[in-house]
């Protein structure tokens, strides 16, 4: 086994699960090209945007309160 590729078919999993929990039954099952595009750019488009708030929660500084601060 090769375990370079594991991550990448755990994502693949992943994101298989995901289509499957946001996206309706019939578009998941249009086989048309265009549909499956579509499918998979929403699918970025939501990565995009979790990676994004991820990004800017780890950003963001939280105000370090001292003893005397804290008991008032």
């Amino acid at each position: 086994m090769d375990h370079r590729l594991l991550a990448h078919f755990e994502r693949s999993w992943e994101r298989q699960e995901e289509a499957r929990r946001l996206l309706p039954a019939r578009w998941l099952a249009d086989e048309r090209p265009a549909a499956q595009q579509l499918n998979d750019l929403f699918l970025d488009l939501l990565e995009r945007a979790r990676l994004r708030v991820e990004d800017e929660r780890e950003a963001f500084t939280y105000p370090q309160l001292g003893v005397v601060e804290a008991r008032d």
